[in-house]
């Protein structure tokens, strides 16, 4: 007969045992690391939700007013700093708008579930208090030639209104002039 070696009972079930318990405590930390991870709070980017929800075309013979409605769909304050109007076919950025850091007025910053009625028109950018939004936003000055003329808001082309606000957060809606 040949002599056969063979771990014995006793130690087999130790070793067993022993494996199962680090593989339970492997399992643990990577469970305990993976759901203190997703229930830490988010960054303020990814919490702040914004729509453009309409934009307002009025132009007269010698200027343009723009009324851009937007809304606040997250669940953070969010902070509205830039107004651009870009020419959909050239993808050129006809006006650009900066919002005022004015805190009698409240500046650019929207409540979750706020809506911001943004006013833009030849001489300069502005938002005032819409008691039927009830808001009162400030924007400041087109800058430079960029302010709205008729030579910008042409009929029958179409453009782009994009907001954006402190984190970076985009929001843009497009729109045909049809007077």
């Amino acid at each position: 007969m040949k002599n056969k070696k063979a771990v014995s009972p006793v130690i087999a079930t130790l070793l067993l045992i022993l494996i199962a318990v680090a593989a339970a405590i492997l399992v643990y930390v990577w469970v305990t690391g993976y759901t203190s991870s997703a229930m830490k709070q988010g960054a303020p980017e990814l919490e702040e939700k914004i729509k453009v929800e309409a934009v307002n075309v009025n132009v007269t013979s010698t200027y343009g007013n723009l009324t851009i409605y937007v809304r606040n769909i997250g669940s953070t304050q969010a902070n509205v700093t830039d107004i651009y109007i870009i020419d959909a076919k050239s993808n050129e950025i006809v006006a650009h708008c900066v919002v005022k850091k004015d805190d009698t007025k409240g500046g650019g910053v929207l409540n979750p579930r706020d809506i911001g009625a943004f006013y833009v028109n030849a001489t300069e950018a502005y938002a005032q208090y819409d008691s039927s939004l009830g808001v009162w936003k400030s924007v400041s000055s087109a800058s430079g030639a960029q302010a709205l003329t008729t030579s910008i808001i042409q009929a029958g082309r179409t453009y782009m209104v994009k907001v954006a606000t402190m984190n970076g957060v985009e929001a843009s809606l497009s729109f045909t002039y049809r007077p």
